[in-house]
C-alpha cells in the first residue's frame, strides 16, 4: 500500500466517521472540512466532495440542498433505511432532520398526484421549521 492510498483510505474513513456521529443532522463538506482540521487532518475540499458525491451515489448519504444556490448538505443512512420513501422536516436552528415515516405521507402522496396530476418520484423533501426543542428553549 503506497502512502497516497493509505491517506485517501484513512481521510475516507474519518469522513464517514464524521457523517455517522451526526447521523440526525446534515452537514456541509464545509463542516466536514472543519471537524477534520479539528482532528489534525487536512483533507482538500475537493477531496471531501468527490467522497460525498460517491457516498451519494452508492445510497450512504442523501443530499438535501434548499434552494437555488444553497449550498448542498448531505445527511449519513443506515444501510437498509431508504429515505426515498418518506419526507422530511428539518430544524432550521438546530438543524436535526426528523423522517416522517408514516402512513399519512403515504396519503399525502397519493393526493397530490390524484387531485394535482404530479406525480413525485423520489420523496427526499424537505420541509424547513422549527423543532419543538427549539421552540421551547429560552433565546
Amino acid at each position: 500500500m503506497t502512502g497516497e492510498n493509505h491517506y485517501a483510505t484513512a481521510s475516507r474513513r474519518k469522513i464517514l466517521e464524521i457523517l455517522k456521529e451526526s447521523k440526525d443532522k446534515t452537514v456541509t463538506a464545509a463542516q466536514i472540512g472543519e471537524k477534520l482540521r479539528q482532528m489534525n487532518s487536512e483533507v482538500n475540499i475537493t477531496t471531501i466532495y468527490r467522497y460525498l458525491d460517491r457516498l451519494e451515489k452508492d445510497g450512504t448519504v442523501i443530499r438535501y440542498v434548499s434552494g437555488q444556490g444553497s449550498q448542498a448538505a448531505y445527511q449519513y443512512v443506515e444501510q437498509g433505511k431508504g429515505c426515498c420513501d418518506h419526507l422530511h422536516l428539518q430544524c432550521v436552528k438546530c438543524g436535526r432532520i426528523y423522517h416522517l415515516d408514516c402512513a399519512f405521507m403515504k396519503e399525502i402522496s397519493e393526493h397530490i398526484e390524484k387531485d394535482h396530476g404530479f406525480e413525485l418520484q423520489c420523496r427526499n423533501s424537505v420541509l424547513y421549521g422549527i423543532c419543538k426543542d427549539c421552540k421551547t428553549m429560552k433565546a
